[in-house]
């Protein structure tokens, strides 16, 4: 009897030994989702190197301004193209040196950028009958360009021969200036008449002191229309030779 219940107590214990081992397989199972919820987490890693591999875009943006540079420089070497001191170096080239010639037969528009081409000046150059300048831009001003070609005489001069008459009683004044603009003698700064006031016969320029190399001379009026309306004709006188 006794050995019955030892053998019904044993068997008693195994089996609750048996239940509680059964109960913790369960507690394991049920925290497996833990690690499921964790692995989204390594899904959206690659996504943030996605967002950051978009950074080159703007890379084009910074290009754009090069190109802008480009073609402000290109427009800014292409300024000189308005006066080239060479072309009218060539101009001159193929003009007559010396004698007289009609003012109407010159080469050029009489302004800045296209002067009338007196050409290589070696000794006396005239240019007769230019017509007259009037009151108001641009008709007040005309240019012409001369070069020369060697060291000018002590006498040299250029600038513009007159006649006053009462009804063109502006005189005609002559200025020297480089093709780059650069005035070397002002109209009324420097210069120095002929004839006696108000018999004026002509002002001109001293250029003995000039190097070779091609010039513009600006032959305008000055006085007032209260004055004079229009200069007389005039004839523009180049001399490099000191005659």
């Amino acid at each position: 009897m006794i050995r019955k219940c030892a053998l019904t107590l044993g068997a008693l214990l195994l089996a609750s030994g048996c239940g509680s081992g059964s109960s913790h397989d369960r507690a394991s199972t049920e925290g497996s989702p833990s690690a499921d919820v964790s692995a989204p987490a390594s899904d959206t890693a690659p996504e943030t190197a996605d967002i950051g591999s978009s950074s080159p875009d703007p890379t084009p943006t910074t290009q754009e301004p090069a190109e802008e540079t480009t073609a402000e420089e290109s427009a800014t070497s292409d300024a000189p193209d308005s006066w080239s001191g060479s072309d009218t170096t060539e101009d001159d080239d193929r003009s007559t040196a010396g004698g007289s010639r009609d003012c109407g037969s010159l080469a050029g528009s009489g302004t800045f950028t296209d002067p009338l081409q007196l050409g290589v000046v070696d000794d006396l150059v005239t240019a007769r009958d230019c017509a007259p300048l009037t009151s108001g831009a641009p008709f007040n001003v005309r240019y012409f360009s001369f070069t020369l070609s060697g060291t000018p005489g002590a006498n040299a001069h250029a600038g513009a021969s007159f006649a006053l008459t009462q009804d063109a009683l502006g005189p005609v004044y002559p200025a020297i200036v480089q093709p780059n603009g650069w005035v070397l003698k002002n109209s009324l700064g420097s210069g120095y008449w002929t004839g006696t006031d108000p018999d004026f016969t002509g002002r001109y320029q001293e250029i003995s002191d000039l190097a070779p190399g091609t010039y513009i001379l600006r032959t305008e009026k000055l006085d007032s229309p209260l004055h004079s309306l229009s200069t007389p004709s005039y004839d523009v006188v180049v001399d490099a030779g000191g005659s």
